[in-house]
């Protein structure tokens, strides 16, 4: 898929494939106004919401266990490809489609996904 065709197709670009390989993270504000976080974790993709579910708190800067986030406020584990946390989030971190298109990283929010 070529760039411009993943743009019309509602794929919102990050940053070039290398950054993110570089730096391992990378944010980005949607469309719909929601921030996602972008990281890159032994050659894997994965973009979650940068708003705890427990909390509503940012987990921006939070540390990166394997492919899991941790939420600095509260500690609620969340893995990355799945959403799923651990005490004391219940619901699940909201987690979003992620491509490389054209050497360029990004997301798509999924419809019907709030």
């Amino acid at each position: 898929m070529k760039e411009h065709a993943a743009l019309a197709m509602g794929w919102v670009p990050v940053c070039p494939a290398e950054q993110l390989s570089a730096d391992g993270r990378a944010a980005i504000d949607l469309p719909s106004g929601e921030r996602c976080l972008v990281f890159e974790v032994e050659g894997a993709l994965y973009a979650v919401s940068a708003t705890c579910s427990h909390r509503a708190l940012s987990i921006e800067g939070g540390p990166v266990q394997g492919a899991s986030i941790v939420c600095p406020w509260h500690k609620a584990r969340f893995d990355m490809a799945t959403g799923k946390g651990t005490r004391p989030a219940r619901d699940p971190l909201k987690t979003f489609d992620v491509a490389v298109v054209d050497g360029t990283v990004c997301v798509h929010e999924r419809e019907g996904e709030g």
